[in-house]
């Protein structure tokens, strides 16, 4: 669980300013908002005086008169449809404003994401992170939309109506703002005691996603060893202590909002009509003014009560804002290449000197690791679980940093060249490919439309995918439910080594690409390798060691160090821990 600094006064302020400057371009749209809540003001201000002289000019005992009360009503009726009208506008302005921020920042997230380490997506669960790019990212958008433009209108509204209050009486005006002080010991009380308790429930929230997403993706696994229950009570607890947690911010909301405000409303009201029994004994006041005051004292409070209804927003908002900030500021990039890398692969020759590499910055994985593979030669990787063989691979795949010594390629430094040209020129085939929904066609060319049709087909030709292709209803246009769960192990290997032949990389990547093959597949696995192996450098982590026999050079790991190294007649006449490997598996074993 990810740890977050106390939102303070001034970080809120940070918070607030790094998110304000997403409306730079959008000042446009802004202006002519605020343009509509001025003259919404004037238009909300003025509807109460036409109450006033409705009430002590027109209307009276003695004398109605019928034109002149009229006249002003359809004048009122005017001003209530104007007012409709601005408030409709600028209130569409804002959430036009709030949509496009939101859009902006749910972008700048996921390309963020995609140049993320391999680390942070180690030490990060997946549902936590897709609840940043989606109900964080919800909550700004319902404050850009609703506490935004409610701040804005609601600070023009109070001073608008402060003004006219004045010039009507300003004793009275000054009886009103008697509250104002309170109200805002409540907006600061409030403010200090939900923060917490909103961070608490959005990180509820966050573990609710991760268990949510975990229990989608591994259902295969928990219904084959019958989990069920212990995942659903699992899941019960999460969703008790986010109901909790959410529940301590209903009873804080239901203390110091609504309920707060309507006493201080109440309270106004009582001493504005107990002062005004007292000028009347003194002299007249006439009906439009109280009725005026009413009106006013609503317009004035309602505002107020606006802006506490929508704290919960804000303080939403602001926690939301916090983790998505943090992802954005996390350091944890992808190695990053030198400035100005423009070398170019040529020749493939890979050169490993003196590298270590560590996970955790503590433990090294791989320690002083030292080889060469030629241009169009084959090294294989092999060794026990934890020896540091997909350590490798990450570091060539520049996944993660190595921390000693240098990667060379065709006697360049790794970092010398660009990620475009390291990817383009390297192709990668991992023991447990991912196939996309989609058609087979859109799987193999991954949404580069630069392949044609045609090339497709000869890639999937090549490593001999076309042999159960064809067999489907249709064909390359064959439609691939999730995952590719529709297929076997083997299958869904053959259209990952289509995948990488179609672009033709220099260098071969393959981890494991072989294990958990079926024997009826495995034929075609071997003849689609060795096709795809020639004129090719390429490094292979190997689980059977009889389908890397025919190597350059075989490297037998043990905790991180190269223990042996030669090829396979070599290793086996060495008699050590590459030998007693190979005959175990001769003998039926596997290799753990």
């Amino acid at each position: 669980m990810e740890k977050y600094e106390k939102i303070t006064g001034r970080k809120q302020l940070a918070l607030i300013k790094r998110l304000l400057g997403y409306t730079k371009t959008h000042t446009k749209m802004i202006f002519v908002a605020i343009l509509l809540v001025l003259a919404g003001t004037c238009l909300d201000v003025y509807s109460p005086l036409i109450s006033k002289t409705i009430l002590d000019k027109y209307i009276r005992v003695s004398n109605f008169d019928f034109n002149g009360v009229f006249k002003l009503t359809l004048l009122l009726l005017l001003v209530s449809l104007l007012l409709s009208m601005c408030r409709f506008m600028y209130n569409y302005l804002f959430k036009e404003i709030g949509n496009r921020i939101v859009k902006t920042i749910r972008v700048d997230l996921y390309r963020k994401l995609q140049r993320m380490g391999m680390r942070y997506f180690d030490q990060t669960p997946v549902g936590s992170i897709v609840s940043r790019v989606t109900n964080d990212t919800e909550a700004i958008l319902e404050m850009l939309v609703s506490v935004l433009a409610t701040l804005i209108s609601s600070i023009i509204t109070i001073v608008g109506v402060i003004i006219a209050m004045y010039s009507l009486s300003p004793f009275l005006t000054l009886i009103c703002l008697m509250f104002v002080p309170v109200e805002l010991f409540l907006v600061y009380l409030y403010q200090k005691l939900s923060t917490k308790f909103y961070q608490a429930a959005r990180e509820k929230l966050s573990q609710l996603n991760t268990k949510l997403s975990e229990s989608i993706l591994g259902m295969n696994i928990i219904q084959e060893f019958n989990q069920q229950k212990r995942l659903v009570s699992e899941f019960e607890q999460t969703n008790e202590e986010y109901f909790q947690a959410s529940f301590r911010v209903l009873k804080l909301d239901g203390l110091l909002l609504m309920p707060a405000v309507d006493l201080i409303n109440s309270l106004c009201l009582i001493l504005l009509f107990a002062f005004v029994g007292v000028d009347s004994l003194s002299g007249v006041v006439t009906a439009g003014l109280i009725v005026a005051f009413i009106e006013y004292v609503y317009k004035f409070t309602s505002p107020i009560l606006s802006i506490m209804d929508r704290l919960a927003i804000y303080q939403q908002a602001l926690v939301a804002c916090q983790r998505i900030f943090a992802i954005m500021d996390n350091e944890e990039e992808a190695p990053k290449q030198n400035a100005g890398a423009k070398a170019v692969i040529k020749d493939a020759k890979i050169e490993f000197k003196n590298v270590s590499f560590s996970y955790d910055g503590e433990n090294e994985v791989l320690k002083n690791i030292s080889f060469v593979v030629n241009p169009g030669e084959t090294v294989a990787l092999v060794g026990h679980t934890g020896s540091g063989k997909s350590s490798i691979i990450n570091v060539v795949m520049r996944f993660y940093e190595f921390t000693k010594g240098e990667i060379l390629i065709d006697d360049i430094p790794i970092r010398d060249y660009s990620y475009e040209e390291l990817r383009s020129k390297t192709g990668l085939v991992l023991q447990d490919p991912f196939i996309y929904y989609g058609t087979i066609n859109e799987n193999v060319r991954l949404g580069n439309e630069k392949f044609s049709d045609e090339e497709v087909i000869q890639a999937c030709e090549f490593v001999q995918a076309d042999t159960f292709i064809k067999n489907l209803n249709e064909t390359y246009n064959h439609k691939v439910i999730e995952r590719g769960a529709a297929f076997s192990t083997g299958q869904r290997q053959l259209l990952a080594f289509a995948r990488t032949i179609l672009t033709n990389p220099k260098i071969l990547i393959l981890d494991e690409a072989t294990a958990n093959i079926d024997s009826e597949t495995e034929k075609l696995i071997q003849e689609g390798l060795e096709r795809m192996r020639k004129g090719r450098t390429t490094v292979a982590i190997a689980h059977r060691l009889s389908t890397i026999k025919d190597a350059n050079q075989i490297i037998v790991l043990d905790k991180g160090r190269i223990i042996e190294r030669g090829n396979h007649e070599q290793l086996i006449e060495l008699g050590g821990v590459y030998n007693a490997m190979y005959q175990l598996q001769q003998s039926g074993m596997e290799i753990e």
